[in-house]
């Protein structure tokens, strides 16, 4: 259940980016709410049974990245989300969400090496990777334009 983050990675059409759009709408609960430093406890909570549920989810599985485990993304998409403060910055929630899912979909190296790490770190890594490439956007953005 935490791995598939509550059924969303059993969504049949492209998994990972529910699990990235369901991350921002628990990201504006939080903040519409001024919880921001709940969605921070959110995140490390998330990081952490992150990789303890990855780790038994691939003991039963085949597959060394399976798609229904979209935890990795609810991960890598906090990362970005932490910096954003206010649910009025919705082209950099815009940006953050299009820049996570273009760095998470296409392996921009070192991504694509992280991707290659046994089991569980290369699960949940290359997204955190994704993440923080991301993170560096939104700060750009949020610093020059």
């Amino acid at each position: 259940m935490i791995s598939t983050f509550f059924f969303i990675g059993t969504i049949k059409v492209a998994p990972g980016t529910f699990g990235s759009f369901a991350t921002i709408l628990i990201w504006y609960i939080f903040t519409v709410n001024e919880l921001n430093n709940y969605f921070i406890l959110f995140f490390l909570f998330f990081l952490i049974i992150g990789f303890i549920s990855v780790y038994f989810y691939l003991l039963t599985s085949n597959n060394k990245d399976p798609k229904e485990v979209v935890i990795d993304e609810v991960a890598g998409q906090s990362i970005p989300l932490i910096a954003i403060q206010s649910t009025s910055d919705i082209l950099i929630v815009v940006i953050a969400f299009i820049f996570f899912r273009f760095f998470d979909i296409l392996k921009i190296y070192p991504i694509n090496k992280i991707e290659n790490l046994p089991g569980t770190f290369g699960v949940m890594l290359d997204d955190i990777a994704a993440g923080i490439y991301t993170l560096i956007i939104v700060i750009i953005y949020m610093n020059f334009f």
